[in-house]
């Protein structure tokens, strides 16, 4: 497709006109309903495998979709045979259990909240309160957290023999034998999910979504990637979160596709071999930890490196040719470790390093990445198979209307998007929804990025982190954060900004060192790591980035952090934790 976007500007803001790349978009289902996911693929699909959950290690138990279908209509009965206007909060490990309680909430009419089982129980608690949830689906592993709280019907899902005063299967029991109706029609435009966010920079709001706006990002979600009845899912990540409960979830579930539940993330090769997977969704850290890990074992002898080298070549010149398939086939036992059926890799949730992403396609693995925040449920744009591009997060989904307001010389901005997947504000806080949120429908991101001539898009960072400098220009950490985890004796880091004596501020970082690769060069050496071979190797990195940086974009100083920083259950960086956590005395501060 000869692709010939328009940009303009219109009060300071930038407007992308755009087509879509890489062919047609493909059909994607009509469904009316968050119920109808699984009613239509329950009548199309019904001795077909829906979900597999871990059984003993290696091993996994399934559910097809007439079973399952029949026991999210069980489960809403329950449900309704307790409460009439359900608000039902869900919390645990991704299971056929969360899976069907969220389903049964919807079949009912009801509101879904998901909560994060990494949080603290007071930090549980406070949303149950703000969310006005009357009942809760919990893992019995969290004991008794919930059998004490007024007005809150805690229900224990995966309880073996643990004892429980009300546990999954007796609400199952009870609504096989209910005589409640259930609807036949649903308002899919009223609040139906309220998606409490990760909080990486302070108090978690409560994103409301309706099923019209979920229904929308499976939609044009569909239309962007092919998926089909024939794919298998495996799910890494918490489904709570919208990135794993839209297009890890809903998505596969929309076509009658599978999903299998991973063991766990040390697991996950095991289980792409076990399952069969085609498709898998991860964040940036596990594709750029799997990269690496590929890479060393490759270069681990000489024989690995030089067929790698004349592999990529043969690779590039039958490419050039038009052949295709052939790096698929000279990296095939690469391949065949993670299962050999795998035929898609998803990247969201953060930005990846673009090397990690074009080393991955080189080894002959298809990968997109996308782009979205928990109000836009989550995607917003996003790469294609034959229209990818590097560094990128791809096009605006086909629905999402986009511009850049107030772009700077190089046309950065702060990305502000439209459409039928935007939330509907903040639960019960309309002065938070006033601030991102317009009476026309525009919602501010918070991230600076800007489109290129043909229309991709670029995310900059968050505009939140972003650094002033003395000479007014901005600095994005996550650009320098990027570099920076390219270097060997880095495991990871967080760039931020501190006043300095000089106006403006002053780029620092907090730097986690390879321990690991500093122990054994120690040890190649007769001799124990110190205090000053971390500072010497960290401060060797940073000068070594000082070098090529522009002269604005140099650290001046850094802080050795003594463990792995602070994350959320999606791998995001507490940056405020993180700060707090390293202190910022002067002493432990050094200069490269």
């Amino acid at each position: 497709m000869l692709l010939v976007p328009v940009h303009s500007f219109q009060n300071r803001r930038l407007i992308v006109n755009r087509e879509i790349p890489g062919g047609p978009l493909y059909p994607a289902p009509e469904l009316p309903s968050i119920p109808d996911i699984i009613m239509n693929s329950a009548r199309k699909f019904p001795d077909k495998i829906a979900v597999q959950e871990p059984a003993e290690l290696g091993k996994f138990k399934s559910i097809n979709y007439r079973q399952f279908a029949s026991n999210i209509d069980w489960v809403a009965r329950g449900i309704l045979e307790t409460t009439d206007k359900p608000v039902v909060a869900v919390v645990g490990k991704n299971s056929i259990a969360w899976y069907t309680a969220y389903f049964a909430v919807h079949r009912t009419g009801g509101i879904v909240v998901p909560v994060d089982p990494g949080l603290p129980k007071s930090d549980m608690h406070t949303i149950l309160h703000y969310s006005g949830a009357n009942m809760i689906f919990y893992d019995a592993s969290f004991g008794d957290w919930f059998e004490d709280l007024k007005d809150v019907t805690p229900v224990a899902m995966n309880a073996g023999f643990k004892d429980a005063p009300l546990v999954f299967s007796s609400i199952l029991r009870k609504g096989r034998t209910s005589s409640k109706n259930l609807p036949s029609t649903y308002d899919v435009t009223r609040p139906a999910v309220i998606s409490y966010t990760s909080g990486t920079t302070g108090m978690a709001k409560g994103v409301v979504h309706s099923q019209n706006t979920l229904l929308s990002d499976v939609r044009q979600s569909l239309q962007f990637i092919e998926i089909s009845e024939n794919d298998t899912f495996l799910s890494v990540l918490p489904v709570h979160h919208l990135f794993e409960g839209t297009i890890g979830f809903l998505l596969p579930l929309a076509v009658g596709a599978e999903i299998a539940i991973a063991h766990g993330l040390r697991y996950v090769a095991a289980d792409l071999v076990t399952t069969h997977a085609t498709i898998l969704l991860a964040v940036p850290l596990l594709w750029e930890t799997l990269y690496r890990r590929i890479i060393d074992n490759i270069r681990a002898s000489f024989a690995g490196k030089a067929k790698f080298g004349i592999g990529l070549a043969l690779s590039s010149v039958t490419e050039k040719l038009g052949i295709k398939g052939f790096r698929r086939k000279v990296f095939d036992p690469v391949h065949e470790k993670f299962g050999g059926k795998l035929r898609l890799l998803i990247s969201g949730g953060a930005g990846i390093d673009p090397h990690a992403l074009e080393g991955l396609e080189k080894l002959g693995f298809k990968m997109i990445e996308g782009y979205g925040l928990t109000e836009t449920a989550p995607l917003i744009s996003a790469n294609r198979i034959g229209a990818n591009k590097y560094g990128s997060v791809g096009f605006l989904l086909s629905e999402i209307q986009g511009r850049i307001d107030d772009p700077d010389e190089f046309g950065v901005g702060e990305i502000v998007v439209k459409g039928p997947n935007i939330m509907l504000g903040y639960y019960g806080n309309p002065e938070a929804t006033a601030e991102v949120l317009s009476d026309d429908g525009w919602f501010r991101t918070g991230d600076f990025g800007y489109f290129d001539k043909e229309g991709y898009l670029f995310i900059t960072g968050r505009k939140k982190n972003v650094i002033i400098a003395k000479n007014g220009k901005n600095v994005y950490p996550e650009e320098i954060e990027t570099v920076l985890n390219r270097f060997e004796y880095v495991k990871e880091c967080m760039v931020f900004g501190r006043v300095s004596e000089t106006k403006g501020e002053e780029i620092c970082v907090l730097l986690v060192p390879d321990r690991d690769m500093l122990i054994e060069e120690a040890e190649s050496q007769g001799r124990k790591i110190t205090a000053d071979d971390e500072i010497s190797s960290m401060r060797k990195v940073i000068k070594t980035y000082n070098q090529t940086a522009e002269g604005f974009k140099r650290v001046a100083s850094f802080i050795i952090y003594q463990d792995e920083l602070p994350k959320t259950t999606t791998r995001k960086i507490k940056r405020n934790v993180a700060l707090k956590e390293a202190g910022m005395s002067p002493s432990e501060v050094f200069r490269p």
